[in-house]
């Protein structure tokens, strides 16, 4: 591998001559002992540590080896697709204000070639390159830094989270990607920082954290609960159901406790979830729409009393429907989709006891709330008796003899309204 801090100091790589400002202070290093370098395309390669990059390649981990133009062009090409896929416009725009002005952002890279920051920028120029024939160059700093190093690699990832979650705008990291971020970068045999430590790091709160982390634990449950790699983050993005999936984080753990039974019941209830997530998945729910109908099932059913009957009344159509998919081989979104097309029964069964549970959890609630506001209208009568006929600080002396008539009629009415009522829903007692 190269060492890009030995081609600069051999005058094989020029400077630019501009000096780079960090976000934050990185003990060994400073602003006055970093340069920007206009480094030749082939010499980098894109970062699979990189949160918004180890999602799309994860399921590949073995096949492609991260490396630069000059050793195998594939692992920067198929990088560079999913880069391109992932916002078409967005690298369109690069592109375009690259080609009018220049690179107007510096990246920052690793010693032996690794992008820390500048995928886009990097992407936008070697399609220039490709395009046009002409050199081209990516003008970055140059860390005296590397992954081996594993002191090196909390510095590196610091970095990395100054600049794309501070300097840049936070809503640009894709939920799925930040998920998967935080859960390799906090877990594991060999975590780089812990979750509090993460939460500092990227301005986010530490609830917040966990709640992603949480998300990333079931997502990769649920890969596995449909036979595919436990990495192939690529069908969650695809089917954008992110949101079911930080449901889940956010309510099992807070419902179930620590306890063998808890568990038990939270781990049926976790299968329930997937059960909604094909679903969701099967009928094209996304989205927004999908969120609201994973709170409702949050609210409405599983921290009710009816989540345990929910569940055994779901549990033979969930255990079939994993049988079916881990027999079937799933690698992408069309091998899930063309499952749940084979199994539009059981989907339909499930999706038919939700609705069930769902439309009797509401029909229950507008029962409660009617009850809640006649009980509201008999305390509003009761505090009138307690304060002798009138409300408030007012007095019988405000008001006139027309006014005392007109409010005895309507006491009769309510009377004798209350009278009938109360016939009427003694005769519909069973």
């Amino acid at each position: 591998m190269i060492s890009l801090i030995n081609l600069a100091n051999s005058g094989k790589i020029e400077k630019t001559g501009a000096k780079p400002k960090l976000p934050i202070k990185v003990d060994g290093v400073s602003s006055e002992t970093l340069d920007v370098y206009r480094i030749p395309l082939d010499y980098l390669y894109y970062n699979d540590k990189n949160g918004r990059i180890a999602t799309g390649i994860s399921q590949y981990e073995g096949e492609l080896e991260p490396t630069n133009d000059i050793e195998n062009v594939e692992y920067n090409n198929f990088v560079a697709k999913l880069i391109k896929d992932d916002n078409t416009l967005a690298l369109k725009r690069t592109k375009k204000s690259i080609e009018d002005a220049g690179q107007q952002v510096y990246g920052y890279v690793l010693d032996d070639g690794r992008i820390v920051d500048g995928n886009r920028r990097y992407t936008a120029l070697r399609e220039i390159h490709q395009e046009t024939g002409k050199t081209v160059y990516f003008e970055a700093v140059v860390l005296p830094f590397s992954y081996n190093n594993s002191a090196e690699r909390v510095k590196i990832k610091k970095l990395e989270l100054a600049i794309q979650m501070g300097v840049e705008e936070r809503q640009s990291y894709d939920s799925v990607d930040l998920a998967v971020d935080i859960y390799q970068t906090t877990s594991g045999s060999d975590p780089i920082m812990t979750r509090a430590d993460y939460a500092a790091d990227s301005h986010m709160k530490r609830t917040e954290v966990d709640r992603f982390y949480n998300g990333a634990v079931y997502m990769k449950k649920f890969l596995e609960f449909i036979g595919t790699s436990s990495k192939n983050f690529n069908i969650i993005k695809e089917n954008k159901v992110w949101s079911l999936f930080y449901e889940m984080g956010k309510t099992l753990p807070k419902n179930f406790g620590d306890d063998t039974e808890s568990q038990v019941r939270k781990n049926e209830t976790m299968e329930s979830y997937f059960g909604l997530v094909l679903h969701q998945i099967h009928v094209g729910v996304k989205g927004n729409t999908a969120q609201n109908h994973i709170r409702a099932f949050t609210k409405n059913i599983v921290t009710t009393p009816n989540n345990e009957s929910f569940n055994e009344d779901v549990a033979d159509v969930i255990e079939d429907l994993a049988d079916s998919l881990q027999d079937s081989q799933i690698n992408s979104t069309s091998d899930l989709m063309k499952c749940l097309i084979k199994e539009n029964d059981l989907i339909t069964e499930f999706g038919d006891t939700y609705d069930s549970y769902i439309r009797d959890a509401r029909n229950g609630e507008s029962v409660d709330k009617f009850i809640r506001s006649v009980k509201n209208s008999v305390k509003y009568f009761q505090e009138l008796e307690t304060n002798s006929g009138l409300a408030g600080n007012l007095r019988f002396a405000d008001v006139s003899n027309e006014q005392l008539q007109e409010l005895q009629t309507y006491m009769r009415d309510l009377n004798q309204v209350s009278k009938e009522l109360f016939k009427v829903y003694g005769n519909e007692i069973r």
